[in-house]
C-alpha cells in the first residue's frame, strides 16, 4: 500500500480538530481520516444539477407542463427536474398560485 502525506495548515481548525479527536478518542490523524470518510459517504448520493438559463416565460411554460396531472410536487422537485433556479421556480409558483393554477400545501 502506498502512503500519501499531505502538508496542510490546520491552524484555522485546530480547536475543532482537538475537540473531534478527544470526543472520538482517536489521534488527530485518525480524526481527519474519519472526517474525510464521513464527508465522502455524504457526497455519494448527491447529484450536481447544472442550472439552465431560460426566460421567466419559458420557465413558467415548462413548470405548467411539468405539474400537469400531478397531485403534489415540491419546489425542489420542480427546480431539480427542470434544472431551473430554485428562487425562479418559487417566484413562478407564487404567480401561478395567485392565478389559481396551483395551491400551496397547508
Amino acid at each position: 500500500m502506498q502512503r500519501y502525506v499531505y502538508p496542510v495548515d490546520l491552524t484555522e481548525v485546530e480547536r475543532e480538530l482537538e475537540y473531534i479527536a478527544k470526543k472520538l478518542k482517536v489521534s488527530k490523524a485518525e480524526a481527519i481520516r474519519e472526517a474525510i470518510r464521513w464527508f465522502a459517504d455524504e457526497l455519494k448520493g448527491l447529484e450536481v444539477v447544472e442550472i439552465r438559463s431560460v426566460s421567466k416565460e419559458q420557465a413558467k411554460k415548462e413548470i405548467l407542463e411539468y405539474i400537469k396531472g400531478k397531485d403534489r410536487v415540491t419546489t425542489d422537485e420542480i427546480a431539480n427536474a427542470l434544472r431551473l433556479d430554485f428562487s425562479l421556480v418559487n417566484e413562478i409558483l407564487i404567480e401561478l398560485w395567485s392565478e389559481g393554477y396551483v395551491e400551496p400545501e397547508n
